[in-house]
């Protein structure tokens, strides 16, 4: 797995409501993000998207089994 691959695991697993910040070293400006129930572009409206999924969260977390490098 690639070392771009694992820092992005840990970050994304360790985004909560205080540091959505964090989403700008994840994420391009032009970002397009879909999960299954919506579709955003843009930064803007991702950081608006994950502040909406994360204002009532008091605890959440993820584990990452496995990474599938694509190449561009």
């Amino acid at each position: 797995m690639s070392d771009f691959l694992r820092r992005f695991a840990q970050t994304f697993a360790g985004l909560d409501n205080h540091n959505l910040h964090l989403l700008d070293s994840l994420y391009s400006q032009d970002i397009t993000f879909a999960d299954p129930l919506h579709e955003v572009q843009g930064l803007p409206a991702l950081h608006a998207y994950f502040a909406e999924l994360y204002s009532n969260v008091s605890q959440l977390s993820f584990d990452f089994h496995g990474f599938d490098q694509v190449a561009e």
